[in-house]
């Protein structure tokens, strides 16, 4: 039973610990709060998976600091890969892109980012952990079984309520994606008609001086980039977009290199909700 409160209580507060470093660090290169996870709550189960992991299994290497580094790196890879995957087929989405880093696999795992998370590794096992243990025997002798049935409950819960989330989030972005190819084709039969006048006019205004034909020329043009931004101002998918949850709204604004893969222009769409935001908090 203690090695399941300990196993617990690791678990969420190393989750938390990357998640608060996530959000520091991304809040910081942004230049604004950003509130990083995938789940609503303040953690991210991959570092608690990930550093479970290389205690468990790594520890008893603890003072060969070279085969640790090599074995956490490896293994927090191995860890990085696999949740991205997962997740990309579990959700349809990636939600991190590492193909502008060098020495990648399929952006996923890219070897600077995993020579960098081994050191974290090294530096958790021989400086933080032995201090974290202080914290989690603190938690364990004051609430005993309470405090990681409660945090299992909340984290089950939040998982139950992300997973409904995400397919109204596939849905949604399918709605979207719908209304933008349907209003490209309206604004395709549009655009031909207006490019068609066009030509008829300066035709008509061949024997005419240049500068009147360069001016209508520019307003055509004003005409058309105004019907091109209706694409993203419509009705419909500002209805669509307004009925959007804080969450899906999150992943969007926080996750600069999510890729929708349920859908035809996923870079549009995320344009769209992104533009829309401000209409929507």
């Amino acid at each position: 039973m203690n090695e399941f409160i300990k196993i617990v209580l690791l678990f969420f507060i190393y989750s938390f610990i990357g998640w608060l470093w996530e959000t520091v660090y991304c809040s910081l290169k942004a230049g604004k709060f950003v509130y990083r996870g995938f789940l609503v709550g303040p953690y991210c189960p991959i570092y608690g998976f990930g550093i479970l992991g290389v205690l468990y299994f790594l520890e008893p290497l603890r003072q060969n600091i070279i085969v640790l580094y090599l074995l956490s790196t490896i293994l927090v890879t191995i860890l990085e890969y696999l949740t991205s995957y997962g997740l990309e087929k579990l959700f349809h989405a990636s939600w991190w892109d590492y193909k502008d880093v060098p020495l990648n696999i399929n952006g996923r795992v890219a070897l600077p980012v995993s020579l960098f998370w081994g050191v974290g590794c090294v530096l958790i096992v021989r400086v933080i952990h032995p201090k974290v243990m202080l914290f989690e025997t603190f938690l364990a002798e004051k609430f005993g079984m309470i405090l990681p049935i409660i945090l299992l409950v909340m984290i089950i819960s939040d998982l139950i309520y992300t997973l409904v989330n995400m397919q109204s989030f596939k849905k949604v972005t399918t709605q979207i994606s719908t209304a933008v190819e349907e209003r490209k084709q309206e604004l395709s039969t549009v655009l031909n008609e207006k490019r068609e006048e066009l030509s008829v006019n300066i035709s008509e205004l061949k024997e005419s001086a240049s500068g009147e034909i360069n001016e209508r020329k520019q307003v055509k043009n004003a005409e058309l980039t105004s019907w091109l931004e209706e694409l993203k101002d419509t009705p419909t998918i500002k209805k669509i977009v307004t009925h959007m949850s804080y969450n899906q709204r999150r992943w969007i604004r926080n996750y600069p290199k999510l890729k929708l893969k349920n859908v035809k222009n996923p870079s549009e769409v995320q344009e769209i909700i992104n533009k829309n935001k401000k209409n929507t908090k």
